[in-house]
């Protein structure tokens, strides 16, 4: 399970993509009575203009249950687990408005939360301080509960996994990346696909960027666990992929002829 959160503006793009009866169904809503986007925006407007403290105003909030898990869940315990969710982040499900809707068109089942930051009973906001990391540790804990798969722990369990294995204890997901690289290093390749083939073993997923020309400009690092993705430079810019194996070539469905570069 993976939660996000962030403090937005909000607005009719963000809505119109969460309320779109093709990728999904509501869930439930509380104190909002609107029937589209436009007059749902309205209605919240009319809390949010109460404070001036604030930019953004509006929470949009994502709970992730696994590939295997969503598609055990009913929509009460979807209702239960978004409640907890929630009030982990101080939001109270009494006094906030907002509207959680279900989507389906992945068929990776997951909840996306359209939530004012106003609380309508004492009128203060509820704070976005760190709330990506409160996120993530309120579903890892949601998880824990219902005995689910928590990307938080999947992290976890492969820290220890590596420590064990002489590794340094990373201070985040790119510390975590670019130790699994070096430890792939320490082989000799004669493709990068083989070079692939070892960090998705080790859980991260390395995708080259190749443009219409055929060109490779730049790769990109997918922790599997947990979705984070990072350009090579973002994970430490000591890494150059080109030189792993000479005249790297990667086969795609139009076989481009594959080139670097600018060296990246």
């Amino acid at each position: 399970m993976i939660g996000m959160a962030k403090a937005c503006s909000g607005g009719g793009s963000l809505l119109n993509y969460i309320m779109n009866d093709r990728k999904g169904y509501e869930l439930f809503r509380n104190n909002l009575c609107g029937l589209n986007p436009k007059e749902i925006i309205e209605e919240m407007n009319i809390i949010q203009d109460l404070s001036h403290r604030a930019k953004n105003k509006t929470l949009s909030l994502v709970l992730s249950p696994s590939f295997d898990d969503g598609h055990k869940l009913s929509n009460s315990e979807l209702k239960e687990m978004t409640v907890e969710f929630m009030k982990d982040l101080g939001i109270d499900t009494e006094n906030h408005q907002f509207l959680a809707f279900v989507h389906t068109e992945k068929l990776h089942k997951h909840i996306h939360i359209y939530c004012g930051r106003l609380n309508m009973d004492s009128g203060k906001l509820v704070s976005d301080h760190f709330i990506g990391k409160k996120a993530q540790w309120a579903a890892h804990r949601i998880a824990s509960r219902r005995n689910l798969i928590s990307a938080k722990q999947i992290m976890i369990n492969k820290i220890k996994a590596n420590q064990s294995e002489g590794f340094t204890i990373p201070k985040s997901t790119k510390d975590e990346i670019y130790n699994k690289h070096l430890k792939a290093l320490e082989r000799q390749y004669n493709s990068l696909e083989e070079y692939f083939l070892v960090m998705r073993t080790m859980g991260v997923e390395v995708q080259p960027s190749i443009n219409k020309q055929g060109l490779i400009q730049g790769y990109r690092f997918v922790n599997v666990a947990t979705k984070e993705s990072f350009k090579a430079s973002e994970v430490n810019r000591k890494i150059n992929i080109k030189d792993i194996v000479g005249n790297p070539k990667i086969e795609t469905n139009k076989k481009p002829k594959i080139k670097f570069r600018h060296g990246r």
